[in-house]
């Protein structure tokens, strides 16, 4: 392959690199033969199968055989990730997929890529999610929403926060000052300065509230109250009847906690161990 004949030879990525030459960019493969017939404005790495080329001030994809994906040229457009890509017509947003069709009817103001098989979407200043036929989850649109994760996506409306499934579904009947992402089955969740766990059911872990609670490691969390630091396990017991001035999260079975200013060890049968380092 003869690289003296271009301006600019960028690394190979999915099987094509971006060349470029005189200000126009095209691709070529591993022998050194054009992509396409068709030289560009500019041009993106491949992800997925597409690159995204640029030309007079318009956007569309490309393939790897030299195909444009649309008919219609965008004022913008971003690469494919869950086989679906953003694209900006006239200051709105939607997604296409590999067949190059417009997955919504509905165009919004603001979309965000697919996670989980959901796209988060604005409208009006309201948020809510579609699904990757273009359907929109909830008939109620929120102040805020995030990504899903374990199935679940956090949502807020009027300065208060849940989950909701994706069938759109709100989880809890309780609506609290915060909620955490789900990990590992719980969400920690916020009220009044309390700390607590909810389940995909939207049921409390705890009757208890804390000052504090961590994340699960080893099916154990640390929890916080009047001071005094413990664990608690995914059924809602309190691991040890002593509580610590403080304590570290599981790792191989075992935990650190301080007593009296003394470092020791406890296991998960909430038995204190020989003193640490």
């Amino acid at each position: 392959m003869n690289s003296t004949k271009y301006n600019y030879i960028d690394k190979f990525h999915e099987g094509f690199a971006r060349i470029e030459l005189k200000g126009k960019w095209n691709y070529i493969d591993g022998q050194g033969k054009l992509l396409s017939d068709q030289w560009f404005d500019y041009c993106t790495e491949f992800y997925e199968w597409f690159g995204t080329v640029g030309l007079n001030n318009k956007w569309n994809f490309i393939d790897k055989r030299g195909n444009i994906l649309s008919s219609q040229w965008f004022d913008d457009c971003y690469n494919f990730n869950e086989g679906f890509a953003r694209v900006i017509l006239n200051h709105k947003w939607n997604s296409i997929d590999k067949q190059g069709n417009i997955i919504s009817e509905q165009w919004f103001d603001s979309c965000s890529d697919f996670y989980e098989g959901f796209a988060r979407v604005e409208l009006n200043g309201k948020w809510n999610s579609i699904d990757k036929q273009g359907n929109i989850i909830s008939d109620k649109w929120f102040d805020e929403c995030g990504h899903f994760t374990e199935g679940f996506i956090r949502v807020k409306l009027n300065g208060r926060w849940n989950f909701i499934d994706e069938q759109g579904n709100i989880i809890s009947d309780q609506w609290f000052d915060c909620c955490i992402s789900f990990s590992k089955g719980f969400s920690r969740v916020i009220l009044n300065h309390k700390w607590n766990f909810i389940d995909h059911h939207g049921y409390l872990l705890s009757d208890q509230w804390f000052e504090w609670c961590g994340d699960l490691h080893e099916g154990f969390a640390r929890v916080k109250l009047n001071g005094k630091w413990n664990f608690i396990d995914c059924h809602g017991y309190i691991l040890s009847d002593v509580w610590s001035d403080w304590c570290g999260d599981f790792n191989n079975g075992t935990a650190t906690v301080a007593i009296n200013d003394t470092y020791k060890a406890i296991n998960t049968k909430g038995e204190i161990l020989d003193e640490t380092n």
